[in-house]
C-alpha cells in the first residue's frame, strides 16, 4: 500500500525550482545533489508555525497522507505554535516583544502599529523582490490590492487570501434563517426588506412553534454585526474588526472615515430598534466559540448571522441532522436576500480579498526562508489544491477533464489527511472553492444553495463607493488610530440613552484620541498636488 501512496502521490507532484533566497533581492542559485527519491533537499530542518488549528491538525501527522507527502518533499517537521481566536494577537504581539517569534506565524495586522514596529525593528523578513524562481507566489502577489501594501517597496508578508475578487465579500456576512418555523408562525412571504425580516422574527418569537423559547437574531461573532447594519445607511462604513481596514469617503468637501458619515445613524436606530424589541439575541454579546451555530442548529434561534457557507455546513448541518433527522436543512432553512438601504440601492459588504496574513521570523536563516517559500509557491499549485481538496490522484479521486470523480467520501479523506483543512490555510484560505462544482466535501445542496445564491447576489448587490487608496494610508497620527466600530455598534445597541446622544459621546471619544489631526493630515496629503 505504501508504494502505491507513492506512486499516486507523485502523480500530482509539480517540479519545483528550489533556491537559496533570505532578504536579499536577488535569488541565489538552486540547491542541488540530492539522491532522496521525494525529497528536494538533503537536511532535515524544522519550522515553527503559529497557525490557527495548527496543533490538533498534526496530532495524526504519522498517518496523515498529505502532511506525510510535504514533509518529504521538503524534508521539513512542522512544529505547531498553537493560537485560538481569544488571544493570538496579544500572544504575537508578546512572543515579538520577548523575541520568541516562531518562524511563520499569522495574524491579520496590516495597518497597525505593531506592523509598522516590527518592520521598523527589523523582526519579520521582507520578500525577495525577484520572485521569478517562485512563478505561483509571484502570480499570487501580483495583484492591485497587495502592490499597495508595500512598505518602502517592500513586502512583509504573503497575504492568505480568500477570493479572486472583492464581489465574493457579498457572502461574508450572510443572514440564514428558519423558513419552515416562519411559515407555521403564519408568515408567508420570504422577507425582502429589513421591516419584513423584523415581522417575521417578531411572529416566530411569539409563536415559538417548537416550544424552545426560541431567540430571534444570534451571532457566532459580534464584530460581524458591522457588515451587516452599517448595510442599511452607511455601506462603506462596513469593517472586519480589525480597527485599521475603515474606509474613507468624501462628505461635505472633506476626506473622513466612513463610519463618522453623516449616513450613519438610520443604520444605529435600526440595530437598537432590533434590540429593543428582542429581535436580537441577548445572551449572543457574551457567547463564545461555537454557541451561536448550536444555538440555531438546535431551534433555539430564529435566524443566524455567519460568514460564508462553508460554516453553515462545518458547523450547523451535523447538529441539525441530529435534533431533526426527517428535515432536509436547506428546504428549512434560507439566506436573506441583501434588503434595500435607506436609498434603495441594495448594497454588499466590502473587505479585503484576503483575511490575514503570514509573517516570517528575521532571526531564520536564508535558507529556512528559502525552503519556505518554495514550500509556499508549491502550496499556491493546482496539483496541491486538487492534492488537499480531493486526496491521491488514482486512489482517493479520478479526474475526467475538468470533473472530479472522487473514490473516497469526504469523511473518510478527512481521516486520511487530518492536516488538509488547516495546513491549505497556510498560505491562503479556500473560500471561493466552496462555489467549485467539484466541491464534494461541502454537503451538495448546501453547495448547491450557495452556488445559485452567489449569482443572484452578486446581480442584485452594488459596492459602495469609496477611496479605497486612503485604507493603509500611513500619516504620524493614522498610523497610531483606530476604529473599532463593532464595539461602538454594541455600546449604542445595549445603552439606555438615544440613540444619537451615545453616538455624539462615542465620536467626542475618538476626537480626544486624535481623531481630527488623522482627518487633516489624511486631506493635507490628498490636496497636495505632488
Amino acid at each position: 500500500m505504501r508504494e502505491e501512496r507513492k506512486i499516486g502521490i507523485l502523480a500530482v507532484i509539480l517540479s519545483v525550482i528550489v533556491i537559496s533566497a533570505g532578504c536579499s533581492d536577488k535569488v541565489p542559485a538552486r540547491e542541488t545533489g540530492t539522491d532522496q527519491e521525494n525529497s528536494l533537499y538533503e537536511d532535515r530542518m524544522e519550522i515553527s508555525v503559529a497557525l490557527w488549528g495548527i496543533d490538533d491538525a498534526l496530532s495524526h501527522k504519522e498517518n496523515d497522507q498529505f502532511y506525510e507527502h510535504l514533509s518529504e518533499r521538503f524534508n521539513i517537521e512542522l512544529k505547531p505554535v498553537p493560537i485560538n481566536w481569544d488571544d493570538y494577537t496579544q500572544k504575537i504581539i508578546l512572543w515579538a516583544s520577548t523575541g520568541d517569534l516562531p518562524d511563520i506565524f499569522s495574524i491579520d495586522a496590516i495597518g497597525t502599529s505593531y506592523y509598522r514596529d516590527w518592520i521598523k525593528r527589523k523582526l519579520i523578513k521582507s520578500l525577495p523582490d525577484d520572485l521569478s524562481r517562485f512563478p505561483n507566489l509571484e502570480k499570487y502577489l501580483a495583484e492591485a490590492d497587495i502592490e499597495n501594501l508595500k512598505v518602502n517597496g517592500k513586502l512583509y508578508f504573503v497575504p492568505r487570501r480568500l477570493y479572486d475578487s472583492i464581489k465574493y465579500c457579498v457572502h461574508d456576512r450572510n443572514i440564514f434563517y428558519r423558513w419552515d418555523l416562519a411559515q407555521k408562525a403564519g408568515i408567508n412571504k420570504e422577507p425582502e426588506t429589513w421591516e419584513e425580516f423584523s415581522s417575521m422574527l417578531d411572529a416566530i418569537i411569539k409563536n415559538d412553534p417548537e416550544n424552545r423559547n426560541i431567540q430571534g437574531l444570534t451571532f457566532v461573532n459580534m464584530k460581524h454585526i458591522s457588515g451587516l447594519f452599517w448595510l442599511y445607511s452607511n455601506p462603506a462604513a462596513a469593517s472586519d474588526g480589525s480597527g485599521n481596514d475603515y474606509k474613507w469617503i468624501k462628505e461635505n468637501g472633506k476626506y473622513i472615515p466612513a463610519v463618522f458619515s453623516e449616513k450613519s445613524l438610520p443604520s444605529l436606530i435600526n440595530l437598537r430598534n432590533m434590540y429593543v424589541n428582542g429581535l436580537t439575541d441577548r445572551e449572543a454579546v457574551s457567547a463564545k466559540g461555537t454557541q451561536g451555530y448550536e444555538k440555531f442548529a438546535e431551534g433555539k434561534a430564529a435566524a443566524i448571522l455567519i460568514k460564508g457557507y462553508g460554516n453553515l455546513d462545518t458547523f450547523v448541518l451535523k447538529k441539525w441532522k441530529e435534533i431533526y433527522p426527517d428535515k432536509e436543512l436547506t428546504e428549512c432553512v434560507k439566506r436573506a436576500r441583501n434588503f434595500p438601504a435607506v436609498d434603495g440601492n441594495k448594497y454588499q459588504c466590502v473587505f479585503k480579498t484576503f483575511w490575514s496574513e503570514s509573517y516570517f521570523n528575521n532571526e531564520m536563516s536564508d535558507e529556512k526562508f528559502s525552503r519556505i517559500l518554495d514550500l509556499y509557491d508549491y502550496m499556491l499549485s493546482e496539483e496541491t489544491k486538487e492534492f488537499y481538496r480531493f486526496g491521491v490522484k488514482g486512489v482517493d479521486y479520478i479526474k475526467e477533464g475538468n470533473r472530479i470523480i472522487p473514490i473516497t467520501n469526504s469523511e473518510d479523506l478527512k481521516k486520511k489527511q487530518h492536516s488538509g483543512p488547516v495546513l491549505s490555510s497556510l498560505v491562503e484560505y479556500d473560500d471561493q472553492f466552496q462555489y467549485d462544482p467539484n466541491n464534494y466535501t461541502l454537503d451538495l445542496k448546501i453547495r448547491e444553495m450557495a452556488s445559485s445564491d452567489i449569482a443572484t447576489d452578486m446581480a442584485e448587490t452594488v459596492i459602495p463607493e469609496y477611496e479605497d487608496s486612503l485604507t493603509y494610508l500611513s500619516t504620524p497620527s493614522k498610523d497610531v488610530f483606530a476604529i473599532y466600530d463593532y464595539d461602538d455598534m454594541i455600546r449604542v445597541m445595549i445603552s439606555e440613552k438615544p440613540v444619537e446622544v451615545v453616538w455624539n459621546e462615542i465620536i467626542e471619544g475618538y476626537r480626544k484620541k486624535g481623531l481630527d489631526k488623522v482627518i487633516e493630515e489624511v486631506n493635507n496629503i490628498m490636496d497636495d498636488p505632488g
